[in-house]
């Protein structure tokens, strides 16, 4: 058993119909929020006005800050600017919370927001992101923030890191313990609307972060029993709402669960090689992350379980049989049928790409002739299997 800790998470309110509670999410004593978004107010037009007369009931105001894209360095510190900057000096902070509503780059650019908000005049977050020359630790101050996510995918109403895109294409991260949100509204039925190509690539995003995390070689009994259970969700529901069950409430319920343990999971065990492969390409090519998620699974699944069918160690023994684990979940074979699972696992993953139509990689103009760099920037994260350059390049090449 790995030694591990475990953060806590959001104050969760999940289930169908929940989003106009979130009222009761905010603080007591809340006059004014920001809402960090697309376009849910026509998307999910129902939904939005009982959530703006729910506010109105409590004479809570509110501003729009919209996000039509993944975030940018641009993008966070003109808000920042926007808002931050006419507050200060000395003049109190403009809002009590910052609610972000739908997918992965809203939360993304919530949290963002919601930590500027609380750095000084002039700031950029810039200075924040890991790895970077200048880098300087954020001191976790933000203005208390509530996830409202209208995908089932990125568990990021979960997590304690936002990807902020960079000139030059790449991607980096601001990350502190206190961006976890303060507060997750997770109501099933605003993901129902998602197109299903939407759905599909989201699902298999999150699908991809419970099986990374549930094989890590950072894993805990905790993050095994969670994994399993958000894997169980999500093979009882994907197929479905992407095909003859678009408008399932049950099953996108099953979903958003899968996709917020998803979340959880990966916080704590951490990801794998289809996530080392996913920065690179993301900031090199105009490919969503789920859709690289959902492309890349099958076949890097493949090769992991080889790589580990050919160790004698422990730990490639240790590995297997978790992913004969993962496949009895998805299959319903016996566990102890290591080899038949682990097949069944990859076979199962190979047609559900086929099915839900991810599309390869050469369509946003990947070849072999560009993805050196991609390849020289991908690293195996915490995979039980280590594969070599070679290995990966073969990986890239069967999904163009």
């Amino acid at each position: 058993m790995n030694p591990f800790q475990f953060a806590g998470t959001p104050a969760i309110s999940f289930g169908s119909g929940t989003a106009p509670k979130l009222a009761e999410a905010l603080p007591e004593g809340t006059r004014r929020i920001l809402f960090v978004m697309g376009s849910f107010e026509r998307t999910n037009a129902e939904a939005w006005s009982k959530i703006a007369a729910a506010l109105a009931a409590k004479g809570i105001a509110y501003d729009i800050a919209h996000i039509h894209q993944e975030p940018t360095v641009e993008w966070v510190d003109e808000v920042a600017v926007r808002y931050r900057d006419a507050a200060s000096p000395g003049r109190p902070q403009p809002f009590d919370a910052v609610v972000a509503i739908g997918g992965g780059s809203a939360m993304d650019a919530g949290k963002a927001v919601s930590a500027m908000l609380c750095t000084e005049p002039g700031d950029t977050v810039l200075h924040y992101f890991e790895g970077q020359p200048d880098y300087r630790p954020h001191s976790g101050r933000k203005v208390f923030f509530v996830a409202v996510p209208t995908t089932s995918g990125t568990g990021s109403e979960m997590t304690k890191n936002a990807v902020i895109s960079i000139s030059g294409g790449f991607k980096r991260s601001i990350r502190h313990d206190r961006f976890i949100p303060d507060a997750a509204v997770v109501d099933p039925q605003l993901t129902i609307s998602c197109p299903a190509h939407v759905k599909a690539a989201s699902g298999l995003d999150a699908l991809t972060q419970l099986i990374e995390s549930y094989v890590s070689v950072k894993s805990s009994p905790l993050t095994d029993a969670l994994a399993l259970s958000g894997i169980e969700a999500a093979a009882k529901s994907l197929i479905p709402i992407c095909t003859d069950a678009a408008d399932d409430e049950a099953l996108h319920a099953q979903m958003a669960y899968a996709s917020m343990i998803s979340g959880i999971t990966l916080a704590h065990a951490g990801l794998g090689l289809v996530h080392g492969f996913a920065a690179p390409l993301g900031g090199s090519f105009p490919i969503p992350h789920g859709v690289i998620c959902g492309t890349l699974l099958a076949e890097t699944t493949k090769r992991v379980v080889r790589h580990l069918q050919n160790g004698t160690d422990a730990a490639s023994a240790l590995g297997l049989a978790k992913y004969a684990k993962v496949g009895a979940v998805v299959t319903g074979h016996p566990a102890s049928d290591v080899p038949g699972c682990c097949d069944g696992l990859i076979a199962a993953l190979e047609e559900w790409t086929e099915r839900l139509q991810l599309p390869r990689l050469d369509r946003y103009g990947v070849n072999a002739r560009n993805i050196d760099p991609v390849l020289a920037a991908t690293d195996n994260k915490l995979s039980p299997a280590q594969l070599d350059r070679t290995v990966m390049r073969e990986i890239l090449l069967a999904r163009m």
